[in-house]
């Protein structure tokens, strides 16, 4: 081999045009960085605290990576030529799974399932089978004499930044989300609990022992159903008993209520849950028989705490099925 260095000289204009494709490419590479990091950030904060915010964090990150995919495609296609027909059909086995799984995501985030935990994974296969397949039909670029650059999503440095600031956003959005703390009592808990019952998107069932200052429960209640939105309310004789007006004002409303059983299990207390994905406990102010009653409202609504609410949803459907209707005159049937 030749060891004149004039034979290993690069046009300069073509390694200038080499530089500039190799920048806009790292920006695009960037930009499905921070789709990374609103993915785990997603992740995270589904795992501490509010599993229906971290899924709509990893659908932001879908998103953000999808959009910066196509430009790191265009770019490189622009640069280095169309890819290979042959590399076109067999990325195929990388596109149709990801489109699967960007299917799992929407469904187990919008639909009525009791497994909404399947959207990280669908988010999850969806980003990673999508940039795989975007890396495959690209062609390698050529290496820059100047600095290196980071062309994929994927490689060491990339991963290490994912992890790093997608764990401190997720844990930032745990810690002040209310996905599983003490909400409070009194009307800090009455004016949280309409308000959930408000943004359910497909169901809300209430037990309660009573309905102290409920002023804004029963609006929202009657509102709700009025929209359409299934609810269930369960209550005891007791709270019929001290309470005819209220539950007579949501029976003339159409809400379905009913009388729970005289003998309860010790264990079942006053709580709320909507869409089989948020559990309210904790009874002061709002579902205790006095407003003194009770302890501090608490949600839970994280990943971890998904066993929890579905054995909580399956007491209350099996409580519902066994309670009676109010006396003629005081309520509705109901569902």
């Amino acid at each position: 081999m030749s060891n004149d260095p004039s034979v290993r000289i690069i046009d300069p204009e073509i390694e200038d045009n080499n530089e500039k494709f190799s920048a806009a490419l790292m920006g695009a590479a960037s930009g499905q960085i921070f789709g990374l990091v609103a993915l785990l950030m997603g992740l995270v904060g589904g795992l501490m605290s509010d599993q229906q915010t971290g899924l709509v964090d990893v659908g932001i990150g879908m998103g953000i990576f999808s959009a910066f995919s196509l430009l790191h495609y265009g770019i490189s296609r622009r640069w280095l030529g169309p890819a290979d027909p042959q590399r076109l059909q067999a990325s195929l086995t990388f596109f149709a799974p990801a489109f699967l799984g960007g299917l799992l995501y929407f469904y187990a985030t919008f639909a009525d399932t009791a497994w909404p935990v399947m959207g990280f994974a669908g988010g999850f296969l969806f980003i990673l089978l999508l940039g795989k397949g975007i890396l495959f039909l690209e062609h390698t670029p050529p290496r820059s004499r100047k600095t290196t650059y980071v062309f994929s999503p994927f490689e060491r440095q990339s991963l290490l930044i994912v992890v790093l600031v997608g764990s401190i956003l997720g844990v930032g959005v745990g810690m002040s989300s209310q996905g599983h703390r003490a909400i409070g009592r009194g009307p800090f808990a009455r004016t949280f609990l309409s308000e959930q019952i408000l943004s359910s998107r497909h169901q809300a069932d209430l037990l309660l022992f009573g309905l102290p200052h409920s002023y804004r429960l029963l609006r929202a209640l009657k509102e709700a159903s009025g929209r359409g939105l299934p609810v269930r309310v369960l209550v005891t004789a007791e709270a019929l008993t001290h309470f005819p007006a209220e539950i007579r004002s949501l029976t003339s409303a159409g809400v379905p209520v009913r009388i729970l059983p005289d003998h309860l299990p010790a264990f079942v207390r006053p709580m709320a849950l909507f869409d089989r994905r948020i559990l309210l406990t904790g009874s002061a102010g709002w579902g205790s028989l006095t407003p003194e009653a009770g302890t501090l409202m608490r949600m839970e609504a994280n990943i971890l705490s998904q066993g929890r609410i579905h054995a909580t949803q399956s007491l209350f459907d099996n409580l519902w099925n066994h309670s009676s209707l109010p006396a003629k005159g005081t309520a509705s049937a109901g569902p």
